[in-house]
């Protein structure tokens, strides 16, 4: 039962032990919820000399000792940052990476004690037990994240993680389609149920989670657009549809005649399959009416395809969406253009991921300049004349 106390001392408790607890409010944090702290002690009277202490802290302006360890911190972020603010398959990332990247190394360690040299060594020794350079960058990401959280909520000061340098990434290079090999591909995925969504998504550049999740709806075959609202997400074996992550995932894509066809072909096998539009509102569904799955897709369709158009197994379906980058760019398209036509979040992205592209679509540009018919001996008469 709780002892009485004179007003600001504080809640102090005696437990079954015999063991006396003293809690008290540190005000609240940036998100509102009341922050408090335990001390505990053998007597009343030593639990109400380390609350007095403590009060005389925060009076003072100094930062108060707080006893978590980087594990109860780190699931604590989880569940009431990470799981709030994002989408499910990232939250279930951040969890993957903080059970297996972080908290077997430093999961023990007191928060407000985790140093530089602690969070070096921990890289150290995941290079040593052979972790790839993307999969301790992984782990560096999550981690600065959850301690730039800590730092706004002012449990400790600085994020040691900033002081250490990160693993260099090894990023894989961007593999787009020559048009040969589009063509190639185009005609090997003819003969199949789902073809046509490879000719969509060449075509197209939409992202296989949005293609699965396109409806009829979304479809205007008239006026030859199609607009991206959705995209499917599975999860641990659960499929779900959301919005876009941003503003510029949602956005209309303007049809050519092989995108167009695609989906007229598609609407036609769905009406012979007895899924038409009215019945099935899904464009690229299953043998039974439902969302596709990633994996039986790919096993089931997607190698297939590829490999009767005798291409190489390193080719993922996701390269088709940067093939369609590198046709536009071909063309002359303008980066911007490119990156609505995608969803880019922002043209730095587009212009980040397409720079190998860009380099060459600049030395054909400057080899054009010739075509101006600009002389040094035009360029001289002109300057008398001026």
């Amino acid at each position: 039962m709780p002892s009485k106390r004179s007003s600001g001392e504080g809640t102090i408790t005696r437990h079954a032990t015999g063991r006396w607890e003293g809690k008290i409010s540190l005000g609240h944090d940036e998100l509102g919820r009341r922050v408090r702290r335990s001390v505990y002690g053998k007597t009343q009277e030593e639990v109400r000399e380390k609350i007095v202490a403590l009060r005389k802290q925060l009076r003072a302006g100094q930062k108060v000792a707080d006893k978590s360890t980087v594990r109860s911190f780190l699931q604590q972020w989880l569940a009431d940052d990470v799981r709030v603010r994002l989408a499910g398959k990232t939250v279930r990332e951040y969890t993957d990476v903080v059970r297996d990247y972080i908290e077997p190394w430093l999961g023990d360690v007191k928060l407000q004690r985790l140093t530089p040299a602690d969070v070096q060594k921990w890289q150290a020794d995941l290079q040593r037990l052979g972790w790839s350079e993307n999969q301790r960058a992984k782990g560096m990401r999550v981690f600065r994240a959850a301690l730039n959280a800590a730092v706004r909520l002012q449990l400790i000061e600085r994020n040691p993680v900033l002081a250490v340098r990160p693993p260099r990434v090894v990023r894989r290079q961007v593999r787009s389609l020559e048009p040969e090999e589009v063509s190639r591909l185009i005609q090997a995925a003819n003969g199949d149920r789902l073809g046509d969504i490879v000719t969509l998504a060449v075509m197209t550049g939409l992202r296989k989670a949005e293609l699965f999740a396109l409806r009829w709806e979304d479809v205007n075959l008239q006026e030859r657009v199609l607009t991206v609202r959705r995209s499917l997400e599975e999860v641990a074996g659960v499929l779900r549809v959301k919005e876009p992550k941003s503003a510029a995932g949602r956005r209309a894509v303007v049809l050519e005649d092989l995108g167009a066809g695609a989906l007229e072909s598609r609407r036609t096998k769905a009406i012979a399959e007895g899924m038409s539009p009215e019945v099935v509102p899904i464009v690229f569904p299953n043998s039974d009416g439902g969302y596709l799955r990633g994996s039986n897709f790919d096993r089931r369709v997607w190698h297939p395809i590829r490999e009767a158009a005798k291409l190489p197994s390193t080719i993922k379906f996701h390269d088709l969406r940067h093939t369609q980058a590198s046709l536009l760019l071909a063309t002359g398209a303008h980066p911007k253009v490119v990156q609505e036509r995608l969803g880019h979040s922002d043209c730095a992205l587009t212009l980040k991921t397409y720079s190998h592209l860009l380099s060459g679509l600049q030395a054909d540009a400057v080899g054009r300049l010739s075509s101006l018919g600009i002389s040094s001996e035009e360029s001289a008469k002109s300057a008398e004349r001026g």
